[in-house]
């Protein structure tokens, strides 16, 4: 791994030297949307909001051929200091910072080099997924699914193939601990074990996309020889579309980091890893009309059969229509045993309306 970072940086400071770029250009992307969040079983108020991020991206072309690309968005943050005076260790609550930023080099037959933060995500734990508006486990409500890690929420490294025969992509990534915002001049995002990701996209026939990724946490040198298992994980899907119908299929793993040892008392409850599988089937009804129905479940695997665990289980229908220039969507989830608690229920309503621009 080493050796291909150190290659891959060599390649990138060689070209700086080698070519010169053309004048770029910029533009800002997204969707505004409006949504009406409902959940049942949790105690909390029925949400309301608005989308608040816009996404900046620069790109041109160089004088052989390469074309780079930058992106940035501009996200207002949740969290952050009330006080009058802000702590300089702190940002006020709902400032404005830059986030999800990656810079692009498209070297054409060569493949892809991207220097990402908090972006460029190469999961796929949801390949498999059609659903109409949106994946349910990965909306505000937290329903404590354990899914894979992703080089996207560090500070990562990447190369991509061009495509290969079969429209086939490879990609493999190196992440680090990361600081939103930090600049080329930073002293870094701070200190903690780094990734190794690796993903394969593949469609060997007409409608068929297969997917896989796999990751390894790389233990920081911090003096600590206590971890009996360190964090790995990653996830295949297969998603095949005939017609007017979808159908997908998925699984994804996560072996958590752990510092309990087999013969340690209450060792037996420990968890191995976690086993996600997910099911979707989606239909167009015509140009405008999307429905799907959408199931996923997650399991425990402890140390012992003897222990008893419940799983996660979620089932979600919905609809999409396009109203020409927006999209009106609606969502329901109900969700069995959140957080892998026994009897702990909720039911999720969206209604959503989105304009892209």
């Amino acid at each position: 791994m080493k050796t291909i970072m150190k290659t891959l940086l060599v390649s990138i400071a060689s070209l700086s030297l080698m070519f010169s770029a053309n004048a770029g250009e910029l533009t800002v992307s997204g969707s505004a949307k409006a949504t009406y969040n409902v959940v049942n079983g949790a105690q909390a108020d029925n949400g309301i909001g608005v989308t608040n991020e816009l996404a900046f991206k620069a790109s041109g072309e160089m004088d052989n051929g390469y074309t780079w690309s930058y992106t940035m968005e501009l996200d207002p943050s949740t969290t952050g200091s009330t006080a009058s005076t802000v702590p300089t260790t702190e940002s006020a609550a709902g400032a404005a910072i830059n986030d999800d930023t990656a810079l692009t080099l498209t070297m054409n037959d060569l493949g892809t080099v991207k220097v990402c933060v908090s972006e460029c995500g190469n999961n796929k734990k949801y390949a498999w997924d059609a659903s109409a508006y949106t994946s349910m486990s990965d909306t505000g409500y937290s329903e404590g699914i354990n899914y894979p890690g992703d080089a996207g929420s560090t500070a990562s490294i990447q190369y991509h193939t061009p495509e290969l025969p079969f429209g086939t992509t490879a990609s493999v990534a190196y992440g680090q601990t990361k600081k939103d915002g930090q600049s080329g001049n930073s002293t870094g995002g701070g200190s903690g074990d780094s990734m190794s990701e690796y993903s394969l996209v593949t469609k060997p026939v007409d409608g068929l996309t297969a997917s896989a990724s796999y990751y390894q946490k790389n233990d920081y040198d911090d003096g600590l020889t206590s971890e009996q298992q360190l964090e790995e994980g990653g996830a295949y899907a297969l998603k095949y579309s005939a017609g007017n119908v979808t159908v997908g299929y998925g699984k994804s793993f996560k072996a958590p980091e752990s510092t309990t040892a087999i013969t340690a008392s209450g060792s037996a409850s420990t968890v191995e890893y976690y086993e996600n599988t997910g099911m979707s089937l989606a239909y167009a009804v015509n140009d405008d009309l999307s429905v799907s129905y959408t199931r996923e479940t997650s399991e425990q695997n402890v140390r012992t059969t003897s222990t008893t665990v419940y799983d996660i289980e979620m089932d979600s229908i919905q609809i999409a229509y396009s109203l020409g220039g927006a999209t009106l969507s609606i969502a329901r989830a109900d969700y069995e045993n959140v957080g892998y608690a026994q009897d702990t229920d909720a039911e999720e309503t969206i209604i959503a309306m989105s304009f892209a621009f």
